[in-house]
């Protein structure tokens, strides 16, 4: 007579299932096609689990066969899985000040949707603006979906300090916000029950992407620093991202850099942001920064600024030494704090790292203790404008694989 095993028994026999279904998963995700010999060598588990594991993620449309595998070796080649690009996505949103997009990614890190709109959000109204932001989503959800695929969440990115557990922005002061229930609001506009929501900092998720996919792969502690209207930060410690206590942590543009200076949106004075944000970065240039059209409102007038240096134009190469100088300064008390292996330059400081870079390390060398060796290399982000949103989308994707049984009660059959 069969017996029932008792529930904290079953319990743990399902937490291990799915844990097996995420190391299967990631080892497919994460290091390419291969048979189910090759998982099972990679991962200990032996062949008859990986076989019965592949099969159900193979149920849940994550997983596909796609060929035989040639290893150079006798003995008869077994079938490969791969990832479905054909499965689930999910969607990266973002609120930034001159801008609101959305960008959708696949399993496989494959962009299958992508849409921005230059705009001034800062004479905006919260409600106008969301609006506009669930349209995009709308869209982009049509657009998958037309493509078969299957949308697991979304999360939207923000400039500013965020409650994530409790979906809200605390406050956006280039924005004007101040707490929002962001995510409540998207999920009436958005309109897809079951859709997973979230939000987070953009400088965070653009840090994220570039750990994930960027120009930091393979950097496990580093310092991410976006240039928008303001200056963001996002700190990666032992290849996790940094939050601190309450989760602010990371908030690079609001790091002092004149005791007594400049007044800062946020209610300070003397802010990084103040000397090496993009409006004064601009002003110095002799640039309207009057944003136009392109992907986004201010890509126009940064493009012209570095037109204008290439050029050798004396106010626009005066105007990023003093950018650079002023960035350095901060991150010589990052660098002597926390030791990075790498500073990663995102935002609209990517397209002038060229100029910067250079004023950055010098100013490191003559600030960051334990000599030049100390003194940690300068990188572009080769992300572009879409870092943010692809970090939103690969932290549900990421969601996902830690846990492949997800996908059974949130996507339709």
């Amino acid at each position: 007579m069969w017996t029932p095993k008792p529930a904290i028994e079953l319990s743990s026999q399902r937490a291990v299932r799915r844990h097996n279904l995420s190391v299967v998963l990631r080892q497919v995700v994460e290091r390419g096609p291969r048979s189910r010999a090759t998982i099972a060598s990679d991962t200990g588990l032996n062949k008859s689990t990986v076989s019965s594991l592949v099969s159900e993620l193979m149920d849940f449309g994550l997983l596909v066969e796609r060929g035989a595998e040639h290893r150079g070796t006798a003995g008869r080649p077994g079938l490969v899985v791969d990832v479905a690009r054909d499965g689930v996505v999910a969607l990266g949103l973002e609120v930034n000040v001159d801008y609101v997009g959305v960008q959708a990614t696949d399993l496989a890190g494959g962009s299958r949707y992508k849409g921005m709109e230059a705009v001034d959000n800062r004479g905006r109204d919260v409600e106008e603006v969301l609006d506009r932001l669930g349209e995009l989503a709308r869209g982009a959800l049509q657009e998958v979906q037309a493509q078969g695929l299957r949308p697991i969440g979304a999360t939207v990115a923000v400039p500013g300090l965020v409650d994530i557990e409790h979906g809200a922005v605390l406050i956006a002061p280039n924005l004007h916000w101040k707490d929002v229930p962001i995510c409540d609001l998207l999920r009436e506009r958005i309109d897809a029950p079951g859709l997973e929501v979230g939000v987070d900092n953009e400088a965070n998720l653009a840090a994220l992407a570039e750990l994930w996919e960027g120009a930091a792969t393979g950097i496990s502690d580093f310092m991410y620093c976006s240039g928008e209207i303001g200056v963001g930060g996002g700190l990666i410690l032992g290849g996790e991202l940094f939050r601190g206590y309450r989760g602010f942590g990371g908030e690079f543009g609001h790091t002092t850099v004149e005791h007594d200076g400049l007044q800062c949106a946020c209610g300070s004075r003397g802010c990084l942001e103040t000397r090496a944000g993009l409006e004064p970065v601009l002003a110095a240039a002799g640039i309207d920064g009057e944003g136009e059209g392109g992907a986004r409102g201010l890509a126009r007038p940064v493009g012209e600024l570095v037109r204008r240096a290439e050029a050798g134009e004396p106010a626009p190469l005066a105007a990023l030494e003093d950018c650079g100088r002023w960035l350095g300064i901060a991150l010589g008390t990052v660098v002597n704090l926390l030791s990075p292996q790498a500073v990663v330059l995102g935002g609209h400081f990517a397209p002038m790292t060229k100029w910067l870079a250079p004023v950055i390390a010098s100013e490191l060398s003559t600030r960051v203790l334990g000599g030049n060796g100390a003194v940690p290399p300068v990188l572009s982000s080769n992300l572009g404008a879409e870092a943010a949103m692809r970090g939103a989308a690969a932290t549900q994707l990421r969601r996902l694989l830690a846990d492949p049984t997800l996908v059974a009660a949130e996507l339709p059959a």
